[in-house]
């Protein structure tokens, strides 16, 4: 998909291209992170608790990364389509830094979710043994006004859930706006239908993609709205079942979503589908041309 995405014919879908390996390693990353912790639970196998507890911290960090990432690669690529339907004179220079902006996307993720690897710690649980020797716990960090308050409760929330969210739903509402105004108008007529086809495929795709994203995370806004307006009221002994219920939720949507985009972007998006078909294609050639050189011609 990677390869079929940044083609230069297919430059327009530079972020997509980011966007399908970011999904890959959050789907990937779902069985060590997520499943093994049912299965260590069921198990009550030590060696298997110990190793979960070992790896859980880092890489729990790097999904959250991965998560943060993909959605600012779809922020960017929503600002890229919008430019293309507004026929803005930024376009070029805005695809002319395209790898920076990425790179910069990428680095901020890593900023405010990839310190997560220094909030998590292994506790002592009392006198226990085996199984339930350890218990995870938060350091000395989270609890300092400075990094637990202000960074990590108020400015990791508004840039990774509530500025993407309503920025994504804004652009998503002008795109469509956009497209609706110019089919009324003569701007699309001067464009050949197959151009018009592109433009509608892809613009549809990315729209699809956002809406699905949303979809996805309206509980993430709801909840971390609970946790801004009563945050102690989660931590009651009734509040606490729902609370932790909808956050297993949560990451079992997003990526539920991850999993499902490759199926989006063949579905929806004609141009895609072809160019993966081609891909397909030229592979199985290049299989029986390599495995017609390997056989042996007969000596007469």
């Amino acid at each position: 998909m990677f390869q079929v995405l940044c083609r230069s014919k297919h430059a327009h879908f530079f972020f997509l291209a980011l966007l399908a390996i970011s999904d890959s390693f959050l789907s990937l990353m779902y069985g060590p992170v997520i499943a093994l912790d049912i299965i260590k639970d069921k198990l009550q196998i030590l060696w298997l608790t110990r190793l979960y507890w070992w790896y859980v911290g880092p890489l729990l960090s790097l999904c959250q990364v991965s998560m943060t990432f993909s959605c600012y690669l779809i922020i960017l690529a929503t600002i890229e389509r919008y430019l293309i339907t507004q026929r803005s004179d930024c376009l070029k220079r805005f695809r002319r830094t395209r790898g920076l902006m990425a790179l910069f996307m990428f680095l901020l993720s890593l900023l405010l979710r990839g310190t997560l690897v220094f909030e998590i710690q292994l506790d002592r649980n009392g006198d226990c043994t085996g199984i339930s020797e350890y218990i995870p716990g938060l350091t000395d960090i989270v609890h300092t006004v400075w990094y637990g308050t202000v960074f990590r409760f108020y400015i990791r929330n508004i840039m990774t859930v509530f500025v993407p969210f309503f920025l994504l739903a804004y652009l998503n509402y002008r795109i469509v706006r956009t497209l609706r105004n110019q089919q009324r108008s003569v701007q699309m007529f001067r464009l050949s239908s197959d151009h018009k086809s592109k433009i509608r495929s892809a613009t549809r795709l990315l729209v699809l993609i956002v809406c699905s994203y949303l979809l996805a995370n309206v509980l993430n806004v709801l909840i971390t709205l609970w946790e801004y307006v009563a945050f102690q009221s989660t931590q009651t002994q009734e509040a606490y079942v729902i609370y932790e219920a909808c956050t297993d939720v949560i990451s079992v949507l997003y990526v539920l979503v991850c999993a499902t985009r490759l199926f989006v972007y063949i579905s929806c998006n004609k141009e895609i589908r072809d160019a993966m078909k081609d891909q397909l294609c030229s592979t199985k050639k290049r299989k029986k041309l390599s495995e017609v050189s390997d056989t042996p011609t007969k000596q007469w």
